[in-house]
């Protein structure tokens, strides 16, 4: 298994996106999970912002993921939220820490601020890439 973070969601069906391709390699053969926390912001995101291809590629991309319930560790719950690591940061990445399995996410700057509290996650960074809008 692998956690999705919102941002490797969103990676995943944006038009156009060069990184889509690593990260279906890095998943092959894998199941697929996202929390509720990150699902509830990739949903929001692409109904606010995706366009009609996006919307598309998500709703084919919704059926073969797993929707888990937020499940953080008590390491993770241990953190304090700052300017860079968020709460959702927390939720999603201290459940894939309870579920003792890699959290794939571009937030880099989160997954370092973990680290400077002590809380060294095991994750897979890749580059962020945004919605067109097409």
């Amino acid at each position: 298994m692998v956690n999705l973070d919102t941002n490797t969601a969103l990676a995943f069906i944006a038009e156009g996106s060069p990184v889509r391709y690593q990260l279906r390699e890095y998943v092959q053969g894998k199941q697929m999970v996202i929390t509720q926390t990150a699902f509830d912001e990739f949903t929001r995101i692409v109904q606010r912002s995706g366009g009609v291809l996006e919307q598309s590629r998500t709703s084919r991309f919704l059926q073969i993921l797993t929707i888990t319930p937020d499940n953080p560790s008590a390491r993770a719950l241990s953190l304090r939220p700052t300017r860079r690591l968020e709460e959702n940061d927390i939720i999603i990445l201290g459940t894939g820490d309870q579920l003792g399995i890699v959290t794939m996410t571009a937030d880099v700057n989160a997954v370092r601020s973990a680290l400077a509290q002590g809380v060294d996650f095991n994750v897979y960074i890749h580059p962020p890439f945004s919605l067109t809008g097409n």
